[in-house]
C-alpha cells in the first residue's frame, strides 16, 4: 500500500489587505492596496466596485486589474 502524500491547495482566495502605498510615486495599485487606502473589506469593495463608486481600472495583467497611483490620489482626494 502507498503511502498517500498530504498535498495543499494553492493560496486562492479572497484579496488580502497591503501596505499603505505612496500615492505620490508613479505605479500601480492592485486590489488589495486599494481595499487598503480606501478602508473596505474584501466583500464591501466588490460591492462598491459593482456600482461604480470606484473609479474603473486602467488595465489588467493576465485578468487582474491595476489602478495607477494618480488615478486612485485623484479619486481620494474629491
Amino acid at each position: 500500500m502507498a503511502d498517500t502524500v498530504n498535498q495543499s491547495k494553492p493560496n486562492i482566495g479572497h484579496s488580502k489587505s497591503l501596505p499603505r502605498p505612496d500615492l505620490n510615486a508613479p505605479g500601480r495599485l492592485r486590489i488589495g492596496h486599494l481595499m487598503t487606502l480606501y478602508g473596505l473589506s474584501h466583500s464591501t469593495f466588490y460591492e462598491h466596485r459593482k456600482r461604480l463608486l470606484l473609479p474603473p481600472p486602467d488595465g489588467s495583467v493576465a485578468g487582474r486589474p491595476y489602478w495607477r497611483t494618480e488615478t486612485i490620489k485623484a479619486d481620494l482626494e474629491k
